[in-house]
């Protein structure tokens, strides 16, 4: 008899709830040590103006980057709730399935109870009796 063995691997979304770390830089602090470093320069000697260029065009790069970022968390989370959300409908279906390993090919069947995603298999198909199958092995959906 085979053993059942709890999936710990599952897909969760980044908790947005935590603070940032404390010690990675971020736009306010690049700005303040920018100002920090015109109000403190030499009268004498000031920043040339192609350095203070640089510094702005950093700081623009900065805030592009950090936008990027932001709007690749967002298609990162819709692509994963919209891949689940296809595979939701075969909940409640029968489905065959054909599973190929380098020492043998499994043909089977069975219900799908649920669908869940870990990062090294992907998407499966949960099924009644314990098993869970790769959606890439589904050969057909009833």
């Amino acid at each position: 008899m085979t053993s059942i063995q709890p999936k710990t691997n599952d897909f969760t979304l980044p908790d947005q709830s935590l603070p940032k770390a404390t010690n990675q830089y971020d736009k306010d602090m690049f700005m303040k040590l920018l100002l920090a470093q015109i109000a403190n320069q030499d009268p004498m000697s000031p920043m040339e103006d192609k350095e203070f260029i640089a510094q702005m065009a950093q700081f623009s790069s900065l805030e592009q980057m950090q936008a990027i970022s932001k709007q690749l968390d967002s298609v990162l989370v819709d692509r994963h709730m919209s891949s689940i959300s296809e595979y939701s409908s075969m909940i409640g279906k029968t489905i065959d399935f054909t599973s190929e390993t380098s020492e043998e090919t499994t043909k089977g069947s069975g219900r799908v109870v649920s669908i869940s995603r870990n990062d090294l298999t992907g998407y499966m198909a949960d099924l009644e009796d314990g098993t869970s199958v790769s959606v890439y092995d589904i050969t057909s959906i009833k």
